[in-house]
């Protein structure tokens, strides 16, 4: 491992350490913009990979083993196109199951919860609720049903 990579990987777990103090087996890479992390629960064994954007005026839920991938975007708050100009802000909670791996570029919306063991595939914008197992892709985002999970994998 070079100089760089060690000084990365310390960055990254210092910057996990003072983020996210509770989190266990966690990861937070060290170019990560997080806005209000003590809105902020993540599960066991999270990874939040380079460049992500998570913004939690209300609170953000990631589950075990959560895999946010490069510049993926968690955003609770928005802006409210019903009411007179100027727009206010609003903003909802966001639930990512156990298990869910996002890929890169994704962006979630405030409002959304997605099922435990789904999959949102690169620059999805996943703008509603996603069903457990389920794979998320494009924009608008489309949801397929994920194939039953195969119990006779080898180790």
């Amino acid at each position: 491992m070079g100089v760089a990579s060690a000084a990365a990987r310390l960055a990254s777990a210092a910057r996990t350490a003072a983020l996210f103090p509770a989190a266990e087996e966690c990861f937070c890479h060290w170019s990560a913009e997080v806005k209000y992390p003590e809105r902020v629960r993540l599960g066991r064994g999270v990874i939040i990979g380079p460049g992500c954007t998570i913004g939690a005026a209300s609170p953000i839920r990631l589950g075990d083993h959560v895999h946010l991938s490069k510049g993926v975007y968690v955003e609770t708050a928005g802006l409210d196109f019903s009411a007179p100009l100027p727009y206010p802000h609003v903003h909802k909670p966001i639930t990512i199951g156990d298990g869910v791996w996002i890929g890169a570029d994704a962006i979630i919306l405030g409002g959304v919860t997605i099922g435990a063991g789904s999959v949102v595939g690169a620059g999805a914008v996943v703008s509603r609720d996603v069903p457990a197992r389920s794979i998320v892709t494009g924009q608008p985002m489309l949801v397929r049903a994920r194939p039953p999970q195969d119990d006779t994998r080898r180790s």
